[in-house]
């Protein structure tokens, strides 16, 4: 009651707020009679929601207690019929011994009937034999099958009924069972003939696919029948002699058996007889595995019943069975390009347009067990790379020794027709054998192609390395006795274009075979390493081109700034001269290689120049001869110069190492010793790599710098050296070096 008081308060609280809220302009006054309407009629309709709810429950509440009490009466009803039925069954087992001479009656009742209903069939057995074997032998299954089927029908009824009996003799079975013997026979002939017939099926299927239709059909009746039997097996733990006889499972494997054949069949010579076995054999077997199941997809599928989904477990015979054999060709062992074959076959030839994913097919082989799996793919890959290596040492190893043989020789090498360049066919026949290794593997797949460059690249700087060695040994003997080699030049000439081409060749193969977008750092490095190997040799073989022609201008870069040089201009005549014979020679280098040698040599003239300028071989005595030995110098600078320019190509700088000469003349020819920084200034300033030693010398040969002051002199220049920078100029001070030091012997 407390609950509704305050119900009651709250909602005349609320009214008063309302109306409060609503009488608070004096114009609002006249309203309240419409008001009044409306909260009347919201009350009436809110009033007659309520009623209409409450009786809605009590209807509801009404026909529960209604259902309730039906529930009630039919518990109660049956409560009495069960009780009702515990006392009818209460006269149930004296009923069952009263009873039971009638259930033996009925048993051998039934047992009479099922003899008088086999009394033909037992009585006509023989003959029925007879009759089923000749219906087998004219062909005609289906009568053969009916009169089968009569025959195990009487002795499947007479061995259930000995099976009924309670005290069962064996001896009845025994002789039952002798009696029918021949059923067996005749049954067993029935399923050869069937097995026969469907091992023949895609030639039959052919030409008379009624044959077929006949098979499957007895086959789908002895399944049921199959089926049949396990049920009675499983009521009355009986079961006739010789079921199951699955012949739907003894039929595909008669199916896979003729596969099987069919695929072996197609293996008709071995590699002693025909170097190209594996070819052929896998060339049949795609031309009779193409027909067999194209056969398979028009013909069969309408002969054959639905739920045999005979295309999908032709094509999974065909799959195994072409496995099994290709596992027995690999095992056998395998050689040479039939790894090619094989790996190319298995990869591509099966699961692409020319088999599995013809327009007549259409088998996406993906759902399909590996060929070959996983792991002999992988052996054959590995074998295939090892063999190639193994090939590629061998022949590099031979082509290592021809080249060898042709330093030996006492004759020039081959002259390129287009460049006149020396040359051997080496690089071009290294580069078409990779070349054709990687097209090869290109029919397999992308990745045992990169595979296979990653292993040319490996087994080609193996073979720079070797040559290196070759050509440093090569090297090493003709200048222990130059008069053994006549062609050394020549030779020398020809590895330096040969080192260059191996580089270009690479950089041509790559291009060809690389990945596209491939970002492979380990990869990259081995390409990089094969680059620098092969132009490392060039420069090498440049070098070694270049000492030779050197070790005959030593005598006359000795004799420079010496007491007889001054007066004389023949030591620098005759490196030019020299030099001069020997570019003849040089002209054979192809032109990236000869403006290599080119640069290369006069680099080294410059620098033995000025190494022979520094070695304190002679001081001037006074401004005079200093004068007159730079103007030689300048003059001498001016001969180089005119040399290489004459002999180089356009765009090879001949002019840098001629303006280092001239601003070290300048220096010499300086008459003001207090001008002397100056000139200085713009050596240092030019020549960054020159060093303390190598100025001071320089300032030492103008022989009128008192040692006291030249310490300070070659220090004030080099502290106003500006900060090096990188440049284009090669550096001729850095590898000029003396085994004494004239600085020190001045502090001394």
């Amino acid at each position: 009651m407390s609950s509704m008081d305050e119900i009651e308060e709250e909602a005349k609280a609320a009214a008063e707020k309302m109306v409060m809220n609503m009488m608070q302009r004096p114009g609002q006054l006249e309203k309240v009679e419409h008001y009044k309407k409306r909260i009347t009629h919201k009350k009436a309709s809110i009033e007659a929601q309520l009623k209409s709810a409450v009786q809605g429950k009590l209807d509801g509440v009404s026909v529960g207690l209604k259902q309730l009490q039906e529930c009630l009466d039919d518990v109660q009803e049956i409560s009495k019929k069960m009780d009702e039925l515990e006392e009818l069954l209460k006269g149930v087992p004296p009923l069952v011994a009263t009873l039971q001479a009638v259930r033996e009656e009925d048993l051998r009742h039934s047992q009479y009937v099922t003899a008088m209903d086999s009394l033909k069939h037992i009585f006509t057995v023989p003959e029925s034999v007879a009759k089923t074997k000749q219906w087998i032998g004219e062909g005609k299954l289906l009568h053969a099958h009916q009169c089968l089927n009569d025959l195990e029908n009487s002795r499947d009824d007479l061995l259930h009924e000995l099976h009924r009996l309670p005290n069962q003799s064996s001896h009845d079975k025994i002789m039952l069972k002798a009696y029918f013997e021949d059923v067996e026979i005749v049954s067993n002939l029935l399923e050869k003939q069937i097995k026969l017939i469907l091992a023949r099926t895609l030639n039959t299927v052919r030409k008379e696919p009624t044959v077929i239709v006949t098979a499957l059909r007895i086959i789908e009746r002895e399944e049921k029948r199959d089926r049949m039997a396990l049920e009675q097996q499983v009521q009355s733990g009986f079961l006739p002699p010789g079921r199951p006889k699955n012949w739907k499972n003894k039929a595909f494997e008669v199916l896979e058996c003729a596969v099987a054949q069919r695929i072996e069949g197609t293996r008709v010579d071995e590699r002693e007889d025909n170097k190209l076995w594996l070819v052929r054999y896998l060339e049949l077997t795609r031309q009779l595995i193409l027909e067999d199941l194209r056969v398979v997809k028009t013909l069969c599928v309408p002969c054959f019943p639905p739920h045999y989904d005979i295309v999908t477990n032709y094509v999974n015979m065909y799959h195994t069975c072409l496995s099994a054999s290709l596992q027995d060709v690999v095992q056998s062992g395998i050689e040479g390009n039939e790894y090619v074959t094989l790996l190319s076959w298995v990869l591509n030839t099966y699961p692409g347009h020319e088999l599995m994913g013809s327009p007549e097919l259409k088998i996406d082989v993906t759902t399909l067990p590996p060929l070959l799996s996983d792991d002999v793919m992988q052996r054959l890959q590995d074998e295939y790379l090892r063999k190639m290596e193994s090939n590629y040492m061998e022949w590099m190893e031979k082509t290592l020794e021809s080249e060898r043989a042709e330093w030996s020789a006492n004759r020039a090498p081959d002259v390129e027709p287009h460049s006149n360049a020396y040359h051997t066919h080496a690089p071009v026949i290294i580069f078409q054998m990779i070349d054709q290794n990687l097209q090869v593997t290109e029919t397999i797949s992308k990745d045992i192609t990169f595979k296979a460059l990653l292993l040319s690249i490996d087994q080609v700087t193996r073979y720079g390395n070797m040559y290196r060695e070759g050509v440093i040994q090569f090297k090493n003997a003709h200048f222990s006795d130059r008069s053994r080699v006549v062609y050394f030049t020549h030779h020398m000439i020809t590895i330096v274009n040969n080192s260059e081409q191996m580089a270009r060749l690479a950089q041509q193969t790559q291009a060809r075979h690389w990945p596209p977008a491939l970002h492979d750092p380990a990869a990259e490095a081995k390409f990089d390493n094969m680059l620098a190997t092969f132009n490392n040799l060039r420069d090498e073989a440049a070098k070694f081109l270049l000492e030779e022609a050197f070790l005959d201008l030593e005598v006359h870069f000795d004799d420079l700034f010496t007491s007889k040089w001054l007066p004389s201009s023949i030591p620098v005549d005759t490196i030019c001269i020299t030099l001069d014979d020997y570019f003849q020679d040089y002209n054979h280098l192809r032109e990236k290689n000869f403006e290599y040698v080119i640069n290369e040599a006069q680099n080294l003239v410059y620098r033995k120049y000025i190494t022979a300028m520094l070695s304190k071989k002679m001081a001037f005595k006074t401004v005079e001869e200093a004068q007159q030995a730079a103007n030689k110098i300048l003059k001498e600078g001016k001969q180089i110069r005119s040399f290489f320019k004459k002999i180089a190509p356009e765009g090879v700088n001949v002019d840098w190492p001629f303006e280092v000469i001239s601003m070290l003349a300048e220096v010499l020819r300086c008459q003001d010793i207090e001008m002397l920084s100056l000139d200085l200034h713009s050596v240092v300033s030019k020549c960054a790599d020159m060093s303390e030693e190598q100025l001071a010398r320089l300032v030492w040969l103008r022989g009128d710098v008192p040692r006291a002051r030249l310490r300070d002199t070659v220090a004030v220049a080099l502290a106003s050296r500006p900060a090096p920078r990188p440049t284009a100029h090669p550096a001729l001070f850095a590898h000029i070096t003396f085994n004494d030091s004239l600085l020190s012997h001045f502090a001394r």
